[in-house]
């Protein structure tokens, strides 16, 4: 069977990989002139010309022995290294009331953090004895999280955190905008689940996200880029023609490993009720804003710090690269990369691109002692994250289920937003072909 996978971002890339090791030969096109999608790792050197890089999405990727991840890594033969060299490292924060405030990062911990009231963390004592909901009607994500934790929780400290991972609010978004969570309740409770599930850690290859796309594109014989799919057709005995920057291809099947509304546009002409449930899934642009500065401790050492809404004002937070992967830029100098969400989505009045003086003086207000910024970039992520609201889960059956024979779609917008997502669901979408 021959299969030509059409996408050459982080998705396509692992389907090809996976089916190449079954044994089946598949060719990968990419639109763009070099493979990866939003798993890359740019070049951003200091102005003296010393070397230094940004990522163009996501900064590391959460590990644990024994899963697909490990699997994938391993299989590439690709290293992995942790940015924690010493205890206290990696030191989270929440920016609320006015100030940051330190977040353990093991789940179990939270409950001695000041961001949740006393009734909070009591009501948290009987999240192991509430029983898992029905996996139908589909949840909101804050309804879920209100059953199984408590509203406060809901309120107090998730906003932050599904905005610095989503750049979405709590109330817009599905539980399955966030897959683990009901992962965990099928074990009984959150609180079993992370016992029996463990604690990923954050995990970087060596030299950047980039080097995980690079070496998966080095292990595949035929990738082709600057090659974007146009058209598909159907061909007697269930084979596809795909046509593309003046060029064609035929194949037993078609992988769209797209975002949906790409994946839409090609199969309008042969699946309308799929096209329409993939046009239905809405996606969210975060504008980046890439600095460097003299070290403050105890930021140098840490991951980051994330902004409860709405006191940011679309400002949702910034990370610090430069702990996470060092070579991203000179030792005398700290990296920072801060996000700016969808005004639209948080209630600010505000058509402009925000300027990086507007940023600096978000980032004054909760980092007083940060000096002025030497280099400053920015980066816009046009379209990077699916948002999953609520009646996904029912966008993404329709989608898959009226699917022609032959074609498949996969992409973050179904298995889940991040790259461990998409990992997992991969690995049980070729063990259940």
């Amino acid at each position: 069977m021959r299969t030509l996978v059409i996408g050459g971002g982080v998705t396509g890339l692992l389907a090809a990989w996976h089916l190449q090791k079954r044994g089946q030969a598949a060719e990968l096109w990419e639109a763009e002139d070099r493979p990866g999608g939003w798993v890359q790792t740019l070049p951003w050197d200091h102005s003296d010309g010393r070397p230094g890089h940004v990522e163009k999405g996501p900064q590391g990727i959460l590990w644990q022995p024994g899963t697909p991840v490990d699997r994938v890594f391993k299989g590439l033969d690709l290293a992995v290294e942790s940015p924690v060299k010493e205890q206290g490292q990696g030191q989270r924060w929440v920016g609320k009331g006015g100030r940051l405030i330190p977040v353990p990062a093991h789940p179990v911990k939270l409950m001695t953090s000041p961001l949740m009231s006393l009734g909070t963390k009591l009501r948290l004592f009987r999240e192991p004895f509430v029983k898992p909901g029905p996996p139908e009607p589909e949840e909101g994500l804050e309804e879920f999280i209100s059953r199984r934790a408590g509203r406060g929780l809901a309120e107090e400290l998730l906003p932050a955190m599904v905005a610095g991972i989503l750049a979405a609010p709590t109330h817009l978004l599905s539980v399955d905008a966030l897959p683990t969570l009901r992962k965990w309740e099928s074990h009984g409770s959150l609180f079993a689940g992370v016992r029996k599930n463990g604690v990923s850690h954050l995990m970087v290859p060596q030299g950047g996200m980039g080097g995980l796309t690079a070496r998966l594109a080095a292990s595949l014989p035929e990738v082709q880029v600057a090659r974007k799919a146009e058209r598909l057709e159907r061909l007697p005995g269930g084979r596809w023609r795909v046509w593309g920057g003046g060029e064609e291809a035929e194949a037993d099947q078609v992988v769209l490993a797209l975002p949906a509304y790409a994946a839409a546009e090609l199969l309008a002409p042969h699946a309308e009720a799929s096209a329409e449930a993939l046009r239905a899934i809405p996606y969210t642009s975060v504008n980046l804003w890439n600095s460097r500065h003299t070290p403050l401790a105890p930021f140098r050492d840490g991951f980051g710090f994330l902004i409860h809404p709405p006191e940011g004002n679309s400002y949702l937070g910034s990370l610090v690269p430069s702990w996470i992967e060092p070579s991203s830029c000179a030792p005398e100098f700290m990296q920072l990369r801060s996000f700016i969400g969808d005004p639209h989505l948080w209630g600010v009045r505000r058509e402009e691109r925000p300027t990086w003086e507007w940023v600096w003086t978000q980032i004054r207000r909760w980092v007083p002692g940060l000096s002025e910024a030497v280099q400053t970039r920015e980066d816009r992520a046009h379209q990077a994250i699916p948002r999953a609201e609520k009646g996904h889960r029912g966008r993404v059956r329709t989608a898959v289920e009226g699917l022609p024979q032959g074609i498949e779609w996969i992409s973050n917008a179904r298995f889940g937003p991040g790259v461990r997502d998409v990992m997992e669901g991969l690995e049980a979408w070729v063990q259940e072909r």
